[in-house]
């Protein structure tokens, strides 16, 4: 299904790129009987498209002649996809594909779309299209796209504003608490694991209040401002419907517990075995060889995500817990350890996990991790006790 599902989009993609240079060309500006609307999309399984997708579609009622304007082109087969997703190295461009086309895709993923004609000037309209016209060139057709900051939502917004005549007024923005971060998480308030993974790599960038223009990167955001945009002293939109329903799908279930049931056993093992090491008066150092492989690979990737063009995630403070250090320091920290020497891996491991903790104040951490930061404090703490009553009276 998943083979055929990339022929049928490939196949549509082709046709797509075939007529993009003409497209566009082919409406008569000086026809007054052109539509522009907002097409807004609903989410999509993948990765890339869980939130939805934004679109312009032109419409000439006297011709026939019926476009959508996509600013969300890109190739799923270019190798290392995700990890350029991720780190910002991804390049989009825009296209236009016959609305019927735009449509069938949708249609065959069960997602929604939404249309909201806008109430423009025919001269708005002229120019909307002619600065659409210039963007298919192929020397301005490709962008490098910014999840946050420059996606195909936001360009769809500004190939629309940018060219209106008058003037253009948002509803007020939303409060403080407003971050990317939260904007987030209202899409993915059911699915644990995926905002875990998600808050995982956002630093403390997404922590901060977001603008009117902020705002409107999620798709569905831009949708509800224009609903209430005001153009000219009346609103943007003249009318919205539903053209397309969503349909339900099943999401396999997923994994029965969240991030936080598993911090929360991984805590309720580790207490359990600190106090057997207690009993027995020797440290179990395959809990050590654990934690610093967890956290030292998991850090490798919060380590890279520093060199990301996404100004969101270049700091972020899990890297006080989550870096290469600890594979560094593995072996030598266990050596001393079944040796009953003095370590001093053990004191920096503790400043750097009490420095996390104090983070948590600036930075809203993924679900659990604040478990596993009190998981990881009683480690250099079992040691500085084993160090101090246990060994030195061996």
């Amino acid at each position: 299904m998943k083979q055929l599902k990339t022929i049928i989009l490939s196949t549509i993609l082709s046709i797509a790129l075939l007529l993009t240079a003409t497209s566009a060309m082919a409406f008569d500006v000086d026809n007054d009987s052109i539509d522009i609307s907002l097409l807004t999309c609903g989410p999509g399984s993948e990765v890339w498209s869980e939130f939805g997708h934004t679109a312009v579609r032109i419409h000439d009622i006297t011709t026939g002649a019926d476009v959508a304007v996509n600013y969300g082109m890109f190739s799923s087969n270019t190798p290392h996809f995700i990890p350029k997703f991720i780190l910002g190295l991804t390049d989009y461009w825009v296209d236009v594909t016959p609305f019927d086309e735009f449509l069938a895709e949708y249609t065959y993923e069960g997602r929604s779309v939404i249309e909201q004609r806008l109430s423009i000037t025919h001269s708005d309209k002229a120019a909307i299209i002619k600065a659409i016209d210039s963007n298919i060139r192929p020397e301005n057709k490709v962008y490098r796209y910014n999840f946050f900051y420059d996606n195909c939502t936001t360009r769809a917004r500004d190939i629309i504003v940018d060219n209106l005549g008058g003037k253009v007024s948002y509803p007020p923005a939303e409060g403080a608490t407003c971050t990317y971060r939260a904007m987030l998480h209202r899409w993915t308030k059911d699915y644990p694991w995926t905002q875990f993974g998600e808050d995982l790599l956002l630093g403390i960038g997404a922590d901060r209040p977001t603008t009117k223009a902020q705002q409107q990167f999620l798709p569905d955001n831009l949708r509800a401002d224009f609903d209430r945009t005001v153009y000219n002293g009346h609103p943007l939109v003249v009318s919205s419907q539903m053209i397309l329903m969503a349909q339900p799908h099943d999401n396999g279930g997923g994994f029965p517990l969240t991030p936080l049931d598993m911090a929360m056993i991984l805590f309720v093992v580790t207490i359990a075995l600190e106090i057997a090491e207690h009993r027995k008066k020797k440290i179990f150092w395959g809990i050590d060889v654990f934690y610093m492989l967890l956290t030292g690979l998991a850090g490798l990737i919060i380590t890279t995500m520093i060199f990301s063009e996404h100004p969101t995630v270049r700091v972020n403070l899990l890297i006080l817990i989550l870096n290469p250090l600890p594979l560094v320091a593995l072996i030598p920290a266990i050596r001393k350890t079944i040796a009953h020497s003095r370590c001093h891996w053990w004191t920096v491991w503790e400043i750097l996990t009490v420095a996390f903790i104090i983070g948590g104040f600036f930075q809203h951490y993924p679900s659990g991790m604040i478990v596993l930061a009190f998981i990881l404090l009683t480690r250099p703490l079992m040691h500085h006790y084993f160090e101090k009553k246990i060994y030195i009276n061996k």
